[in-house]
């Protein structure tokens, strides 16, 4: 059990520190209008992800971490909305960023996401999961819990909050113990940007 934790907090690079994010995010996202078509819900996109997953680990062997970060480029990444994920770890620096630093920014939190997960996923060791019923938190916005299992201990539990977009239901942020992925990244590129003295973002 501790593995896999160790798998799914890494995947959203968690400090020691117990960050959260207010409700809204000061950035919140769209309020739009459910579309006319029949589309998924957060607790079935959620169990359809983690199936994926779990399936590739228990079925390959073995992986490499590039078949491994493959894998989770194809399977994984359309459930999450990176630009969001920037938007609020930028924060009131998002205003004064051009489309460009908006794009990059998103695709760096994209890449170490993925692969730090795709590092740690090596390590997996054929755990179960428990989803719990969905619980919504604001007009547009649901959480999803997920308890990682193990034997005579309590399941570790992992929240994963969706907002509904123009594409569907997206994930927008993921909490572990209550450390949220997004609160870490503000704090994370805050201080890069203090350290390179308001320079741009890096990694």
């Amino acid at each position: 059990m501790k593995r896999i934790l160790i798998t799914l907090t890494s995947l959203f690079l968690f400090a020691a520190t117990a960050l959260q994010a207010a409700p809204g995010y000061n950035y919140p996202p769209s309020r739009l209008q459910a579309p006319t078509y029949q589309e998924a819900g957060p607790d079935t996109l959620l169990r359809e992800g983690m199936t994926k997953l779990l399936r590739y680990l228990r079925t390959n062997e073995n992986p490499q971490p590039q078949q491994i970060s493959a894998f989770l480029e194809r399977e994984v990444a359309p459930y999450f909305d990176f630009a969001y994920m920037a938007t609020w770890a930028a924060g009131p620096m998002n205003r004064q960023m051009n489309e460009q630093q908006r794009l990059q920014l998103a695709q760096t939190i994209k890449e170490l996401l993925l692969g730090t997960l795709a590092k740690r996923l090596a390590s997996y060791d054929n755990q179960d999961v428990r989803f719990y019923r969905p619980r919504r938190t604001g007009d547009n916005e649901v959480k999803m819990r997920v308890g990682i299992l193990r034997a005579g201990g309590y399941p570790a539990t992992i929240d994963f909050r969706f907002y509904r977009s123009e594409a569907g239901w997206k994930v927008f942020d993921v909490s572990a113990n209550g450390n949220s992925a997004v609160a870490y990244y503000r704090r994370h590129f805050a201080n890069q940007r203090e350290a390179q003295g308001g320079r741009s973002f890096r990694r």
